[in-house]
C-alpha cells in the first residue's frame, strides 16, 4: 500500500461540499490585555473563590491582594514575612489565607486586615505548599520531605501525615472527599496519594512521574484520574486502574520544564504553563491541545478567572493578564439585498448565490480543497493539515487513501492520529468506517483503526455516545467481511481440488512423453 502513491492531483476532481468555517467558542484562542512588573518573580497567584475581582499573588518577601474593579485596581501589601513567602492560598470563604515560606512556619492571615491570626510550628525546611483542608484544619509539605497537618484553632499539629524522598513541593486536593484525600507531588520524581485519617504514614498510592514534580491536579467528581507536571511533559494517571494506578498519557508539547497547571471550572479543559513562556489549553477527555498563547517572559504560575481570564506570573516578575477571545460569528438575522450584494465576507457571499441560484457552483474564493491544495501541504510537510483536508473537509475515499498511503511511507500517521478531540475522532472512525466497507481500501481501514485504538484511552471509546455507534458499525461490518473471507476460502479450497481431480484424469500428452513410448515400442518389436 505504501509505494502505491501517486500524485493526488493526477487523480480526478470532484464536487466538495462547503463548509462553514464559523470558529466555535471552543478555541480558546487568549488575547494578551495587560501586564504589571513587580520586583521580584511570582511564584504563586490563586483567585478568591467567592470574589473572582481578587488574586492573591505570592512574590518577593510579600503577599499582595490585588482587587480588580471596573474604574481601578486596589493592591494591598503584606510583608509581615522574615524571609520569601511561599503558595498563599485562600480558604473556601475567601476571607483567610494560608502562608508558608523559606522560614519554616505557617502562617495565617486575615484578607481584610492583613493581620497574622495564627502561626504554626514544627517543619524544619522551608514550606512549599500549604493549603485549607476544611475551616479548622490546614495540610502542609516542605523542604523536610515531610507532609504535616495543623488546627487552626490551637495551632498545634495534629499527625505527620507522611514523607516524600526529596522536597514536597505541590499538593492537590480530591474533588469530593478533600477532608480525608490529598494528593502530594515532590522533587523525588513521585505522585503520593494519601489518606490523612490513616496514622500508618504510608501512601495509598506511589507514582512515578519522571522528574521533579512541579504541580498537579486531581480530575472528574470521583478523583478517579490525576495529572502531574514536571519536566517538560505532563503525565495521565487512572487511580482506580489496578493495585497502584497507571499512567494512561503523556504528553510533550514543550521544550522547556512546566511549571503549573490549572484545572477549569467547568472541569472539561486544564491549562499549563512554563519556562518556554508559553500557556497552552488542553481537553481533559482527549488530552489535545486546543491552543497556545506566547508571553514574553518564562511563566511560573497561572490562574484563571472565570473559565475566560487568565493571569499568569513571571520568572521575571512581570504579573500578566490575558482573555479568551469571544468567536466572531454570522448573524442569524436575515440580511437585506443589498447588504448580501455588498458584503466581502465568503459566507455571506454563499448565501446570496443560495439565494438566487437553484443550483449552487462553488468558487475557489472559499477554500475549496482539492487534489492540488493537499500535494502542496504534504511537499511543505503540513501532515496534520493534509490529513484533516482529506478526511474531514475533502471527504474523497480515494483522495484520503492515497494521503493515508503517502503519510505512512513517510511514518507521520502517529503524528496526525494523536491528541484528537472527540468530535475530530468521531469523523475520522466514520471515515474508517466508509474504507472498510469498500474491499479496495480495507487495509487502509485496518491499519488507521490499529493505531487509533492502540492511541486512546479505553474510556474515550465507552464514554461517547457518537464513538461508540460507530465502532460498534466498523465492528459489525469487520464481522461481515470476516464471514465472507472464510466463505472465499472454503470456495477456493473446493474448486482447488475440483481443479486437481479433472486435470490428473486429462493430462494431454506432452512431446516427451510420445517420445519416450515410442522408444519403448521400438524395444519391443526388436
Amino acid at each position: 500500500m505504501m509505494n502505491d502513491y501517486t500524485f493526488l492531483h493526477n487523480l480526478p476532481d470532484v464536487p466538495i461540499p462547503y463548509i462553514n468555517p464559523v470558529v466555535t467558542g471552543d478555541s480558546w484562542k487568549l488575547k494578551e490585555l495587560s501586564n504589571k512588573k513587580y520586583s521580584s518573580m511570582i511564584t504563586r497567584v490563586e483567585s478568591n473563590p467567592i470574589n473572582s475581582k481578587e488574586v492573591c499573588v505570592t512574590f518577593g518577601n510579600c503577599v499582595r491582594i490585588i482587587t480588580s474593579n471596573s474604574k481601578k485596581v486596589d493592591e494591598r501589601e503584606i510583608t509581615s514575612f522574615r524571609d520569601t513567602p511561599y503558595g498563599a492560598s485562600y480558604r473556601d470563604d475567601g476571607k483567610l489565607i494560608v502562608v508558608g515560606g523559606e522560614d519554616p512556619i505557617i502562617k495565617l492571615i486575615d484578607v481584610s486586615s492583613k493581620n497574622t491570626l495564627r502561626k504554626f510550628q514544627g517543619h524544619t525546611g522551608g514550606i512549599q505548599c500549604t493549603r485549607f483542608i476544611e475551616k479548622g484544619s490546614l495540610i502542609s509539605g516542605s523542604n523536610d520531605n515531610t507532609i504535616r497537618t495543623w488546627a487552626i484553632e490551637t495551632g498545634e499539629q495534629l499527625q505527620m501525615v507522611g514523607k516524600h524522598k526529596d522536597k514536597v513541593h505541590c499538593m492537590a486536593r480530591h474533588p469530593t472527599n478533600g477532608e480525608n484525600v490529598w494528593m502530594t507531588g515532590g522533587y523525588d520524581h513521585c505522585v503520593k496519594l494519601w489518606d490523612i485519617r490513616s496514622d500508618k504514614k504510608q501512601a495509598t498510592i506511589t507514582l512515578d512521574h519522571g522528574s521533579p514534580v512541579e504541580d498537579l491536579i486531581m480530575l472528574g467528581t470521583s478523583g478517579s484520574m490525576a495529572i502531574s507536571v514536571g519536566g517538560n511533559y505532563f503525565k495521565v494517571w487512572d487511580l482506580l486502574s489496578g493495585s497502584g494506578g497507571k499512567q494512561v498519557y503523556q504528553g510533550t508539547h514543550s521544550m522547556k520544564a512546566l511549571t503549573s497547571i490549572h484545572l477549569s471550572n467547568s472541569k472539561d479543559r486544564f491549562i499549563t504553563a512554563g519556562l518556554d513562556h508559553t500557556v497552552r489549553v488542553f481537553s481533559t477527555q482527549s488530552y489535545s491541545l486546543i491552543n497556545s498563547y506566547e508571553f514574553s517572559e518564562p511563566i511560573l504560575s497561572l490562574t484563571l478567572l472565570n473559565d475566560r481570564k487568565i493571569i499568569a506570573g513571571s520568572a521575571k516578575g512581570t504579573l500578566f493578564y490575558a482573555r479568551k477571545t469571544i468567536p466572531v460569528t454570522i448573524s442569524k438575522a436575515k440580511l437585506t439585498t443589498t447588504e448580501l450584494k455588498n458584503s466581502t465576507d465568503p459566507v455571506i457571499q454563499l448565501k446570496s448565490k443560495k439565494q438566487h441560484n437553484q443550483t449552487l457552483v462553488i468558487d475557489d474564493t472559499l477554500g475549496i480543497y482539492k487534489s492540488s491544495h493537499l500535494d502542496r501541504l504534504l511537499r511543505k510537510f503540513e501532515h496534520k493539515t493534509a490529513f484533516d483536508t482529506a478526511v474531514l473537509l475533502n471527504k474523497n475515499i480515494d483522495f484520503i487513501f492515497k494521503v493515508v498511503c503517502e503519510l505512512s511511507r513517510r511514518d507521520a500517521l502517529d503524528i496526525v492520529l494523536k491528541n484528537r478531540e472527540v468530535s475530530e475522532l468521531d469523523s475520522i472512525l466514520q471515515m474508517v468506517n466508509k474504507l472498510v466497507n469498500t474491499i479496495k481500501y480495507q487495509q487502509c481501514g485496518v491499519l488507521l483503526l490499529e493505531k487509533i485504538v492502540e492511541f486512546y484511552h479505553p474510556s474515550i471509546f465507552q464514554e461517547n455516545k457518537s464513538i461508540i455507534s460507530t465502532m460498534n458499525l466498523i465492528k459489525i461490518n469487520l464481522i461481515k467481511e470476516q464471514k465472507k473471507q472464510s466463505q472465499l476460502l472454503e470456495l477456493s479450497g473446493a474448486l482447488d481440488l475440483l481443479y486437481s481431480n479433472s486435470t490428473n484424469s486429462n493430462i494431454p500428452k506432452t512431446i516427451q512423453k510420445r517420445k519416450f513410448e515410442g522408444e519403448e515400442e521400438k524395444k519391443e518389436e526388436n
